[in-house]
């Protein structure tokens, strides 16, 4: 399984629905700030880092998150 796939696994187990397209918008599966910040918890969980909360609205697909994710890691 390859970072993308990972990273929406993570997004299904928080909406609880399928998410097919990486440019699926954080607000459009109606996100709100408890599911950013079970967003942020468990990709934690699953790739290692800690990102600030603010990057689930800054970076909302998780195509855009994957980036700080991988941000994170190169700096860490």
């Amino acid at each position: 399984m390859d970072d993308l796939q990972r990273m929406r696994k993570v997004w299904e187990f928080i909406f609880q629905q399928s998410v097919t397209d990486d440019a699926d918008f954080f607000t459009d599966l109606d996100g709100d700030s408890m599911a950013a910040a079970a967003l942020v918890h468990h990709v934690a969980e699953e790739f290692g880092v800690s990102l600030p909360l603010f990057e689930v609205f800054d970076r909302p697909t998780p195509a855009e998150l994957l980036v700080a994710v991988r941000e994170q890691l190169t700096v860490g």
